[in-house]
C-alpha cells in the first residue's frame, strides 16, 4: 500500500491520471464507422498476408508484388489483433484506443521529465483531450504506434542524459542504455518511415554531446535493418514514399515532378493548411479557425523552442527536422495526424511560453486559471459533440447498419464491395478507386484506375491485369476527372450489373463485344447486364 501511495504521489500521478482521462474520453468517442482513406485496409491486408501467406505482399494487387511502402512493425501488430479475432470495426478500434492511451501516458511521462510539473500537467491535459487525437486515435493507422515509440525513444535517450533528479550525467553513456534507446528509435523508424528525422536527430544530438561510442552503436544497430529495407525496395522496384514526395500532385501524374518553385508553393500551401485547419482540429476539434490562431500558435511554439536552444535536448533538435518533412509532404495528403508524434513537443513549447506570460502578469495564478478555463470552455463542446456522435454511430451499428456515420458516396462504395463478395468468378480482378478497401470487403483483387482520362489507358490496364469489372464511384476527388470521362467516351464497352450496384457506386463489366446502344440513347445511359449474364460471358 505504501508503494502505491508513493507511486501516485510521485511523478507518475499526473501522467496516469491524464492517460485514464484520455481512455475514458476515447471510449466515449468510439464509433464503428470505417475509415475511408484506405490506409487502414492496407494494414489489415498486409496483416492477412503475414498470416495466410507468411510473406509481406500487396495481396490486394493481382500482381502480388512485394510490399515496399509501409514498414512492417504496425502490420505485425495488426496481425496479432487478427489472430486474436479482433473485429476491424470494434476490437481493432479498441486496440488502437489502448495504443493511443499508451502514447498519451508516455508523452506525459516525458513532459514530466523535461519541464516543471505545472507545465507538464497542463500540456498533458491538452494532449489527453485533443479532439483530433480522440477521433483519429481509434482508427487502424500507424500514427498512434509511431507516436508511442517516438516518445519511448525520447524518454530512453533522456534517461541517458540525466539522473532521476534531473541532474546532468557526464561521461560515456552505458552500452545497455544506448542499446535500449536505439531499439526504441528503430521501432519508431520501422513503424513509419517518417521516423528517419528522429534517427538523424539522435546522431546530431550525440555528436553535440561527443558520445562517439554511442554513435557507433547506433550505426551498428541501425545500418543492417535500414539497408535491408532499402534493398528490399530496390530489388522489387518499389518507390516507397519517394514517388509521391517528388510528384507535383500524386493524383495527377501529368504534372510531373517538383521543381524548386513547386516546393516553395507546397510549403506555402501546407503552412496555410496547418495553421488554419489542422492545428485547429488538434486544439479545438473544429475544422477551421483562420490563419490568425495558427500564426499565434506558431509564434508561441517558436519562442518556447528557441529559448531552449542554449542547451538543447534531443526533442529540440528533432522538431525542426520532422516539421520540415511534414511541410514538404504533398499538400493533398496533409493532415493533423502527421503531427501526432510531435504533439507533446508543441504542447511543451507553447506551454512554457504561456507560463512565461503568466509570470509576467500582475496576477499569475488568476491568469493561469483564466487560461485553463478558456481552454476547457473552448474544447468542451467538441468533446460533447464527439461523444454524441459516437453514441449515435454505435446505436446505428447495433441496429444492423454495416457502415454507420459514413458519407453516402463512401458508404455505397463499401456496400458495393460487400455485395460483390463471392458473386464474381474466382480470381476476378476489379478496377476501383480504393483497391485496398475493395479487396478487404469483397475478397477480389483490385487496382486503381489510371489517373488519366485517355480511354485506351483504362482498357490497356484491364488487359494487363486481366480485369473484367470496374466500380463506378461518385467519390469526388478522382472519378469525375479520370473514370467518368473514359466511361462516357466508351459507354458501349461497359454494362452495369444492377444486383451489385448501389445509388452512388455501380459495378460495371468491361464488355467491348456487347451490343451498341441505339441512336437517341441519352449520353450517360449505360446498358445493364444481369449478374448471371455478366459473369457468364
Amino acid at each position: 500500500m505504501g508503494d502505491l501511495r508513493k507511486l501516485l504521489e510521485g511523478r507518475w500521478a499526473g501522467p496516469i491520471a491524464l492517460a485514464l482521462l484520455h481512455l475514458v474520453l476515447a471510449a466515449g468517442s468510439y464509433h464503428p464507422a470505417p475509415f475511408s482513406g484506405g490506409d487502414d485496409a492496407a494494414y489489415l491486408s498486409l496483416a492477412r498476408s503475414l498470416i495466410e501467406r507468411h510473406d509481406y505482399t500487396d495481396i490486394w494487387d493481382p500482381a502480388l508484388p512485394a510490399h515496399t511502402q509501409y514498414p512492417p512493425i504496425f502490420p505485425v501488430v495488426v496481425a496479432i489483433g487478427e489472430l486474436l479475432k479482433l473485429d476491424p470495426a470494434v476490437g481493432m478500434k479498441y486496440m488502437m484506443i489502448l495504443i493511443s492511451t499508451g502514447a498519451v501516458l508516455a508523452s506525459c511521462v516525458w513532459l514530466r521529465r523535461v519541464t516543471s510539473p505545472g507545465v507538464a500537467f497542463l500540456a498533458g491535459l491538452f494532449i489527453a483531450t485533443s479532439p483530433e487525437v480522440l477521433t483519429l486515435g481509434q482508427e487502424v493507422l500507424s500514427d498512434p504506434l509511431f507516436w508511442l515509440f517516438s516518445m519511448l525513444a525520447l524518454i530512453a535517450w533522456r534517461n541517458t542524459a540525466v539522473d532521476r533528479e534531473g541532474g546532468e550525467l557526464t561521461g560515456r553513456i552505458e552500452i545497455r542504455s544506448v542499446i535500449l534507446a536505439t531499439a526504441a528509435t528503430l521501432a519508431a523508424y520501422f513503424t513509419r518511415s517518417a521516423g528517419a528525422p528522429l534517427l538523424l536527430a539522435v546522431v546530431i544530438w550525440l555528436v553535440l554531446r561527443k558520445q562517439y561510442r554511442a554513435i557507433a552503436i547506433v550505426a551498428a544497430m541501425s545500418a543492417p535493418f535500414i539497408l535491408a529495407w532499402w534493398w528490399r525496395g530496390h530489388i522489387n522496384g518499389g518507390d516507397g514514399y519517394l514517388a509521391p514526395f517528388i510528384a507535383v500532385d500524386p493524383y495527377n501524374p501529368a504534372r510531373g515532378t517538383v521543381s524548386a518553385g513547386d516546393l516553395l508553393e507546397r510549403v506555402a500551401k501546407n503552412a496555410i493548411a496547418y495553421s488554419s485547419e489542422h492545428l485547429s482540429r488538434l486544439v479545438f476539434g473544429t475544422p477551421r479557425t483562420g490563419v490568425a490562431f495558427g500564426a499565434a500558435f506558431a509564434i508561441a511554439m517558436t519562442y518556447g523552442w528557441a529559448r531552449r536552444l542554449r542547451k538543447p535536448i534531443l526533442a529540440d533538435i528533432w522538431l525542426p527536422i520532422y516539421l520540415t518533412l511534414v511541410i514538404l509532404w504533398p499538400e493533398t495528403w496533409s493532415g493533423a495526424r502527421f503531427l501526432f508524434p510531435v504533439i507533446p513537443l508543441l504542447a511543451l513549447y507553447v506551454g512554457e511560453t504561456i507560463n512565461d506570460l503568466a509570470k509576467a502578469a500582475s496576477h499569475p495564478k488568476i491568469f493561469a486559471a483564466a487560461l485553463i478555463l478558456a481552454g476547457l470552455v473552448t474544447v468542451g463542446p467538441s468533446l460533447k459533440k464527439q461523444a454524441r456522435i459516437g453514441s449515435v454511430c454505435r446505436q446505428q451499428y447495433a441496429m444492423g447498419a454495416d457502415f454507420p456515420c459514413t458519407h453516402p458516396y463512401f458508404q455505397d462504395f463499401f456496400q458495393t464491395a460487400e455485395k460483390t463478395r463471392g458473386r464474381l468468378p474466382e480470381g476476378s480482378v476489379v478496377i476501383s478507386r480504393k483497391p485496398t478497401i475493395f479487396f478487404l470487403h469483397s475478397g477480389y483483387r483490385s487496382v486503381l484506375y489510371p489517373l488519366t482520362n485517355v480511354p485506351d489507358s483504362l482498357f490497356n490496364l484491364a488487359k494487363r491485369v486481366s480485369a473484367q469489372y470496374v466500380v463506378v464511384d461518385q467519390i469526388g476527388d478522382l472519378a469525375p476527372l479520370y473514370l467518368h470521362p473514359v466511361m462516357l467516351a466508351r459507354r458501349d464497352d461497359f454494362c452495369v450489373i444492377p444486383e451489385l450496384s448501389t445509388p452512388n457506386a455501380a459495378m460495371a463489366k468491361i464488355d467491348v463485344n456487347g451490343p451498341r446502344q441505339p441512336p437517341g440513347t441519352p449520353e450517360n445511359s449505360f446498358r445493364s447486364c444481369p449478374l448471371g449474364n455478366a459473369v457468364g460471358r
